[in-house]
């Protein structure tokens, strides 16, 4: 800061605002050293004043002093209550710099009105409390040189003048030593200044720079947000409008079938077809808009089930079987009995694209679809021995409109959404899709997805036939669940014979009817009497029904309790348990059947003393475990 500055013109912003700050702290924190000053003054008055001198020596100065700390206290106020202006910087400046002057230069004046009376002893006191105040005057104003140079040279010049003109060595040497004490003074503030400045300089930079970055970053942000409300918009009208949007096409469709009986001659019905042709890829290429739309408009959900893989093949293989044979190309399947948590539709659109991408950039050979078992995930995988995606374009091959064999856009090679599409219905669920390719020789997609147990192979067409396996009554009535075929054909494929090694009554709730039919099935071809039920009440009735046509005992008590854990929006089979257990008696065994496992469900069937088991379950470890459970119960009621 220059000694001489009044004003911040010609400063940056950076170096003014230090300025302007450094000058409020000069106001904010000098005036507590009036206090000590005054004290010193009291004291020094005291001591001094029974001196052989002239008191008006040292009382007119200290009078000065007085007045000139009056006049501070009344600055400070206003200084407190209005602050210090950039307009106004030169003025208080001023006022800061004349202050310390006025006093140095009392306090000075006082100093040289005592060596004249002083002894050697009193004389070198003076000296050092010079000294020591002009140090004073310079940590307290360090942050301005300019204030600490204006603050110690009067005292320390004044003193020095003093001792020079007297006429003995002593003095003179003290004289060199306030010198001395001036010189390193002004040495001392200008290097502590300085860096003093430069670190505040680099902290008010390093702050605008965060305020720079903190502005970009809510800039960038503001500019995201405006940008995915666009696009959800977007999505949203596109999704909105694909009704309005297909209804002209639908009649154009219409109207072009409507023309043929009026047009004669072979180059009419040529234009025909093709008009026909183009409307139909135009229709083709209108629902994968539409479906992209959907899902950027998260109007597409992911619904696990567990889900039989087998099912989901046979329908691929009746579509693509006829596929590949119409282009000249060997389509194999490879059967599969296993079983995924996943959501039907999706994966089944995910599989649909990717073969449909096999078969367009296949010219000869084949397409395979088949699945691995690895560890605790199932591997869907899509082959083909097509053109291959060479290494530079596999990671733009999910980008949408990208074709990597399509440089000339050829609208009747699509519009490159088939594998955006993909990329899109993997993110919903846990469903990551991988690519292995080499150009020439062919390209294998695979899809992982969570495996579930399967039944054992021998059981494996009784699951298949009733969908006991994987399907709760909240599965059986979403979207993606497994559909279980009529009754005809539980008599038509019966299953293998159970051990019938368990007797006695057991109720069963499953608000399912096909699932309800189907487990009681079971549980009758294992030797058990079964109540089958939507809700207690219901079982109960059950109970008095087969009393009543003599299928059952009066007064006969069922043995083990059997439900299914979703059962509704109003209640859990937890519950349905602990009623029925309430009538029956408390330790009747009882398994809670789930598809699915919900935080805290496993501690709460545990502290009900309810076994907990996970869906899909083969109709052999059903009966394994409910004969189990009720071979334990007297054991645990004793």
């Amino acid at each position: 800061m220059s000694l001489l500055r009044r004003s911040l013109r010609g400063l940056s912003p950076i170096e003014a605002r230090i300025d302007l700050q450094l000058l409020h702290d000069s106001w904010r924190h000098s005036p507590g050293s009036l206090i000590a000053q005054f004290i010193a003054l009291v004291l020094l008055g005291w001591m001094v004043h029974d001196w052989r001198m002239p008191h008006w020596r040292w009382a007119v100065p200290a009078l000065g002093l007085l007045a000139v700390w009056g006049a501070v206290v009344m600055r400070v106020r206003e200084f407190n209550r209005f602050g210090i202006t950039e307009s106004g910087y030169g003025v208080w400046r001023t006022r800061l710099l004349t202050w310390h002057v006025l006093e140095g230069t009392l306090w000075g004046l006082i100093s040289i009105a005592l060596l004249g009376v002083a002894g050697n002893e009193w004389r070198m006191a003076i000296v050092t409390a010079a000294i020591v105040y002009g140090f004073t005057i310079m940590l307290v104003t360090i942050h301005d040189w300019a204030v600490a140079f204006a603050g110690s040279m009067p005292v320390l010049l004044l003193v020095a003048g003093r001792l020079l003109s007297e006429r003995n060595e002593s003095s003179h040497f003290m004289a060199l030593v306030l010198v001395a004490a001036l010189l390193t003074c002004m040495a001392v503030a200008l290097g502590v200044n300085r860096r003093l400045r430069e670190a505040v300089l680099l902290r008010h930079e390093n702050a605008g720079l965060v305020l720079q970055l903190r502005d970009e970053i809510n800039k960038v942000t503001q500019a995201k947000a405006r940008a995915e409300a666009a696009d959800r918009q977007k999505g949203e009208f596109f999704a909105a409008a694909s009704h309005d949007l297909r209804q002209p096409l639908h009649v154009m469709m219409l109207l072009s079938s409507a023309l043929k009986p009026s047009i004669h001659g072979d180059e009419g019905f040529d234009l025909l077809r093709k008009l026909q042709t183009a409307l139909g890829s135009l229709g083709s290429m209108f629902e994968k808009m539409f479906f992209v739309a959907r899902i950027d408009a998260q109007r597409v959900d992911y619904r696990a089930t567990a889900l039989p893989l087998s099912e989901l093949w046979r329908r691929l293989d009746s579509e693509f079987s006829v596929l590949c044979q119409s282009k000249g190309l060997n389509w194999r399947l490879d059967p599969t009995h296993e079983w995924a948590q996943a959501d039907d539709h999706v994966l089944d659109r995910i599989l649909r694209n990717l073969l449909n991408n096999a078969v367009r950039y296949t010219e000869s050979g084949e397409v395979r679809l088949r699945a691995r078992k690895r560890g605790p995930w199932v591997i869907c995988q899509v082959w083909d021995t097509g053109v291959g995606i060479p290494k530079q374009y596999r990671h733009r091959i999910f980008d949408d409109y990208f074709q990597a064999h399509n440089d000339g856009r050829l609208s009747s090679e699509g519009l490159g959404l088939g594998l955006a599409v993909v990329r899109r219905l993997s993110l919903l669920g846990p469903t990551p899709v991988r690519v292995l390719s080499r150009p020439g020789r062919g390209t294998c997609f695979s899809v992982r997805l969570p495996r579930l147990v399967p039944a054992t192979p021998a059981e494996a067409p009784l699951d298949e036939a009733i969908g006991l396996s994987g399907l709760s009554s909240h599965e059986a009535s979403g979207g993606g669940a497994v559909s279980a075929p009529g009754a005809s054909s539980l008599h038509t494929a019966p299953p293998p014979e159970l051990a019938r090694s368990g007797q006695g009554l057991v109720l069963l709730i499953e608000d399912d009817p096909q699932v309800r039919e189907s487990t009681a099935l079971v549980l009758r071809q294992g030797g058990w009497q079964v109540a089958a039920a939507a809700n207690p009440d219901e079982a109960m009735g059950e109970m008095a029904t087969m009393q009543e046509d003599g299928r059952l005992i009066d007064g006969e008590m069922p043995v083990a309790l059997v439900s299914d854990h979703r059962l509704g929006l109003d209640i859990t089979g937890l519950q349905v348990l602990g009623q029925l257990r309430y009538e029956f008696g408390e330790d009747l065994p009882a398994l809670l059947l789930t598809g699915e496992m919900p935080a805290g469900l496993a501690e709460e069937a545990l502290h009900a003393g309810v076994q907990l088991v996970s869906k899909p379950i083969d109709a052999e470890g059903l009966i394994a475990l409910l004969n189990e459970a009720t071979a334990r119960a007297p054991t645990d009621a004793a």
